[in-house]
């Protein structure tokens, strides 16, 4: 049997039969009910959503105005908890654009420069034109059992793992690179950013201790760092191995208090980089390249729940500050 609750989110505490209509007969048990859904996620800024070629202000501990340049991430192993602790796979439509069968591409660019040709010759930084690869939502379905009450929504942020140390070039969309992976891959540790988040501060980047240096963007690459079996590796044919620090992030979102609606998980870059100044550089590529002793990563990793270094950051709940479920009609 299968149900259909396109553009509808599920409420923490409400009987999943309240999203969308249902073709079911009195035949059929509840447990296999096949629901489709789609779920948004809004990227914001603050209270504010997150658009290109928009000056945001007040950021950081230096409260630094910027620009967005990407503002990307992989999200895969999605699932539905119910109040008993019982995991429901969300199964991601293969044939919807931007996504497989096992991870798919946020891509909260709005806006591109596409040419008379209908070529996207840039994407975010310059450009009125709609991104032809914008995607704020994960579509797919369900089994979902009338009688039981969801209570949380769950995701990794990240590439599985299999799918991380592969061949980037036959890699089934959206990993391609070139495809729509294209800027989201890591040469110097194999696999792809799992996230980047990158702005152009007004003022630029400088380094206290080094007055020659500056840059103009202060990026954000999160993604498997300490990886031994690099691509040259792989493409003569050896395994891949578990890297020192996979850097993949486990969001957990409790859903009560909702009724049935349109309703999105908020992912909040002013959260993401309230400890960070957006203005200085302390070594290393400008801003948190997520390898060890990047000085610009403590304070990401932290707003994150991540391990980083000797820092097990055990204590923190990304969700509370990075994460969160927002009403759509708010945005």
């Amino acid at each position: 049997m299968r149900k259909k609750g396109l553009y509808c989110f599920i409420a923490g505490s409400v009987l999943l039969s309240g999203c969308g209509g249902s073709s079911s007969s009195s035949t059929e048990t509840a447990a296999d009910e096949l629901t489709e859904l789609t779920i948004p996620f809004k990227a914001m800024v603050g209270s504010d959503p997150m658009t290109c070629g928009q000056t945001y202000t007040g950021l950081g501990t230096n409260s630094a105005s910027v620009e967005f340049e990407d503002f990307r991430m992989f999200v895969s192993n999605v699932r539905l908890v119910t109040d008993q602790g019982e995991e429901i796979p969300f199964n991601l439509d293969p044939d919807a654009p931007g996504q497989n069968s096992l991870v798919a591409l946020l891509d909260f660019r709005d806006k591109a420069t596409v040419n008379e040709a209908g070529d996207t010759t840039d994407v975010c930084i310059s450009g009125t034109d709609d991104n032809p690869g914008f995607k704020d939502t994960l579509v797919g379905s369900a089994e979902l059992d009338p009688a039981k009450t969801i209570s949380h929504f769950e995701f990794t942020i990240g590439v599985p793992f299999e799918q991380n140390h592969a061949d980037q070039s036959s890699a089934e969309e959206p990993l391609r690179n070139p495809g729509l992976a294209s800027g989201m891959t890591w040469n110097w540790q194999n696999g792809y950013k799992f996230m980047a988040a990158d702005v152009i501060p007004v003022g630029g980047i400088t380094r206290p201790d080094d007055v020659e240096w500056s840059s103009t963007a202060w990026n954000l690459h999160l993604g498997s760092t300490g990886c031994e079996v690099g691509a040259s590796d792989l493409a003569d044919g050896v395994a891949p191995e578990p890297c020192a620090a996979d850097n993949r992030v486990e969001v957990s979102l409790p859903l009560g208090g909702f009724e049935p609606g349109a309703y999105a998980i908020a992912i909040d870059y002013a959260a993401l980089i309230s400890g960070s100044n957006l203005n200085q550089d302390g070594g290393g590529s400008p801003g948190c390249m997520s390898f060890a002793g990047d000085p610009e990563c403590p304070a990401v990793f932290k707003n994150l729940a991540l391990p980083f270094g000797e820092e097990q950051n055990a204590g923190g709940n990304p969700n509370a500050v990075v994460f969160s479920i927002v009403e759509r009609q708010a945005l």
